[in-house]
């Protein structure tokens, strides 16, 4: 399994990183950041071939490249459908973010978006690709907030999508050898966050040795901080397990 990042930094895009978001093995998406068709052609992956989103919430930072993916596809002859899968209400507000900014940008379209909303404890699969949705403790004020479970054939990794450390957090740690999650800050006590010295400890405390922590939604002064087999995602790195 191969794990692009396109960004791996939070809202405040600190030392210039880019905003969050990566892709697994060249075709399914987690995220789309503000910048990510940028970071797609950076990495010399051609958008054309992702074959599925996966939202974990909508704040900005998180969401806001939807348009210009749905632009490039509209005009650089994608044919085969996109699969968007995210929070209840993902296909309202990205109609209506998209057709504001956009007019037009779903008329005429020589490709099909399927749409699927997924509340925590639900799945989501195709011939290859299984996600389950959890629930995590981030934005009340949102739709959903949510992480994952993810299996593809036979690699399996959790997400933790935004967060503050919860029963859902640690659920995605103890379940999976494998496990992305934010760190939004090294010391910062933010409620609906983690971060580095009081949070990660806590995580790998619930995880096994010889698991894989890569920490990400990042400020530039995260580390890995002698915590075990744990990395921080750097922009436009690639990692294989």
């Amino acid at each position: 399994m191969e794990i692009k990042f396109i960004g791996t930094s939070n809202a405040f895009a600190s030392g210039g990183l880019c905003w969050n978001g990566f892709v697994v093995d060249d075709r399914i998406l987690f995220e789309t950041p503000p910048q990510v068709l940028m970071s797609l052609h950076h990495v010399a992956l051609d958008p054309n071939k992702v074959e599925t989103i996966v939202l974990s919430h909508h704040h900005g930072d998180h969401f806001l490249g939807l348009p210009f993916l749905l632009l490039h596809w509209k005009y650089r002859e994608r044919k085969k459908p996109i699969r968007i899968v995210g929070p209840v209400e993902t296909e309202r507000l990205a109609k209506e973010i998209c057709t504001t900014v956009y007019p037009g940008l779903f008329e005429d379209c020589d490709f099909e978006i399927i749409w699927q909303e997924i509340r925590p404890g639900e799945m989501f699969t195709t011939d290859d690709l299984v996600l389950e949705a959890v629930g995590v403790k981030h934005d009340a004020r949102l739709s959903q907030n949510l992480g994952f479970h993810c299996s593809i054939g036979n690699e399996r990794f959790g997400y933790t999508g935004d967060s503050a450390l919860c029963d859902g957090v640690l659920d995605l740690a103890r379940a999976n050898s494998l496990l992305i999650s934010e760190c939004s800050s090294r010391a910062e006590n933010i409620p609906t966050h983690m971060n580095l010295v009081d949070d990660m400890p806590k995580l790998r405390e619930v995880m096994e040795r010889t698991d894989n922590l890569i920490l990400t939604h990042i400020n530039s002064d995260v580390s890995p901080n002698n915590l075990p087999n744990t990395i921080v995602a750097r922009d436009y790195a690639t990692y294989r397990y």
